[in-house]
């Protein structure tokens, strides 16, 4: 079973206020528009993008909703700290994938998985059914596969990863697959830069499938954590120590 990426593609046409809010929302979370900056006013952002008013207070909307604005009369609009953001939004997330990260964001993208995919990989291997089994190998049998073509192995391995936390069978999981996403991705730039390092990476993933088809939660939990393991040293991280599930 193929598994559906959890942050698409941005579509080839987009109404006007989503493409404002896109371009707004990438040069705040790039530093071009920092914290506590008030951004150009509303005439400004119109010349600058050729839009109307209307768009410009449609864009500003939605970012407010994600907690990156905040409106206030005779002041103006004002970019908030990044304690507000809502980075587990699918924008915010998938305007990520688009800028150039810091050391500190990586960090905190692979210390949230690590807090999450081991868990997850030990409910996975007690509540699996066989559906999550053929999608898991499936995924694993095309990283295999693509070992030497580093942009499909990308997209196998986040297919692996997902597929996973799909089957450990929670909701607040399901919820985080963006965020994994898009961890995986940002990460795997810096620790999967050519096909030696997928063929070092793939004999882990294995590890944590055979555990999960063995039933063996405590085996599938510790080669999930291996991994990571594997993964922060080489974009050179201390990770903290995750509490056993099981």
């Amino acid at each position: 079973m193929e598994i559906d990426m959890p942050v698409a593609k941005k579509p080839l046409i987009r109404n006007l206020s989503e493409q404002v809010a896109d371009q707004i929302g990438t040069r705040i979370l790039s530093g071009g528009y920092k914290p506590g900056y008030t951004i150009p006013d509303e005439q400004v952002l119109c010349n600058e993008f050729g839009v109307s008013r209307t768009v410009i207070r449609e864009a500003v909307r939605t970012l407010v909703s994600k907690g990156m604005l905040e409106v206030r009369p005779r002041i103006g609009t004002t970019v908030l700290a990044p304690r507000d953001w809502q980075l587990l939004d699918r924008a915010v997330l998938q305007w990520q994938q688009d800028i150039n990260i810091d050391g500190q964001q990586l960090k905190d993208l692979i210390e949230l998985r690590h807090a999450v995919e081991p868990n997850a990989a030990a409910c996975a291997a007690e509540r699996r059914s066989e559906e999550d089994v053929q999608a898991i190998g499936q995924a694993l049998a095309q990283m295999e596969l693509t070992v030497g073509m580093n942009s499909e192995y990308v997209v196998a391995d986040a297919n692996f990863h997902i597929a996973i936390l799909r089957a450990a069978k929670n909701r607040y999981f399901d919820a985080l697959e963006s965020a994994i996403f898009t961890g995986l991705l940002l990460s795997i730039r810096v620790t999967n830069p050519d096909a030696s390092h997928n063929s070092a990476s793939f004999p882990l993933h294995k590890n944590i499938a055979d555990a999960i088809y063995a039933k063996e939660p405590a085996a599938a939990q510790q080669a999930m954590k291996l991994h990571l393991e594997h993964s922060a040293k080489r974009l050179q991280l201390n990770l903290p120590s995750v509490t056993p599930l099981v």
